[in-house]
């Protein structure tokens, strides 16, 4: 599989089409609903580019990289192009292709910026196909890209994807919140990133639960009820109350 086809021009699409035209892969063609897109990521990458998904050719491979609630209605445009293809979803089992067979799920397990670099070697990559022989390319294909290549079906990828949230989504959340806290004060938010890296830091080797700390894994209970006190927005009182209880009632938990 060496000539490829995006279907979107999201962050997705834009890191995975520029890493692959670096390893040598032929970039065919990129589709967006929006011409300017569409056009800007062609340009980066030197290939043409159309608004009109019916008017795609074969190719080795299509690249799917679509909002979640689009695709199907990608692929139903795509059913008479016999090119093999795949959607880069955690959350989108492998059946939204209903009987579409050369098909699969190429998801990439990171959080993607198209301005910030990442090294997409260490990106693990959770593979599905609906057969054995695309199984196999899809492997091959992306053994090219990345040292952390896994076979994963679309019920176990649905979890992984879930822990993903948790991990990622809600905890730069919790960050924003506590800038915005900091910043409303009137307070540097940089005094607290060498208390954030080292709390990533300390992951790396122990697990989470090991190294909580805090006055919810000490049972501060006057600290706590202080902290919610002090917080003006009643939303920000029930996510702190919550999460507070939610560490205390967990921590016998193995």
């Amino acid at each position: 599989m060496n000539r490829i086809t995006f279907i979107g021009t999201g962050n997705v699409a834009t890191k995975l089409s520029i890493e692959l035209q670096n390893y040598g892969y032929e970039i065919v063609e990129i589709w967006s609903k929006t011409e300017n897109s569409a056009r800007e990521l062609s340009n980066k990458i030197g290939c043409k580019y159309t608004t009109n998904i019916k008017d795609i050719g074969k190719t080795d491979l299509i690249i799917i990289c679509v909002k979640d609630y689009s695709l199907l209605e990608v692929i139903e445009n795509l059913k008479n192009n016999n090119s093999s293809m795949v959607h880069t979803s955690g959350t989108v089992g492998i059946d939204v292709f209903n009987e579409k067979e050369n098909c699969g799920v190429l998801y990439p397990l990171q959080t993607f910026d198209k301005n910030i670099n990442i090294n997409i070697k260490e990106i693990p990559f959770l593979i599905e196909a609906k057969n054995k022989e695309l199984e196999m390319k899809l492997i091959k294909f992306t053994n090219v890209l990345s040292d952390s290549v896994h076979l994963i079906n679309s019920e176990k990828r649905k979890i992984i994807h879930l822990s993903a949230v948790f991990a990622c989504n809600f905890t730069n959340h919790m960050l924003s919140i506590s800038e915005k806290i900091m910043n409303d004060n009137g307070l540097d938010f940089e005094l607290l990133k060498p208390l954030i890296l080292q709390t990533i830091e300390k992951i790396k080797t122990n697990p989470p639960k090991s190294v909580q700390t805090g006055p919810a894994k000490r049972k501060d209970f006057k600290t706590i009820i202080k902290q919610i006190d002090s917080l003006e927005d009643a939303s920000l009182k029930t996510i702190y109350k919550l999460i507070s209880e939610h560490i205390i009632s967990t921590q016998n938990e193995k």
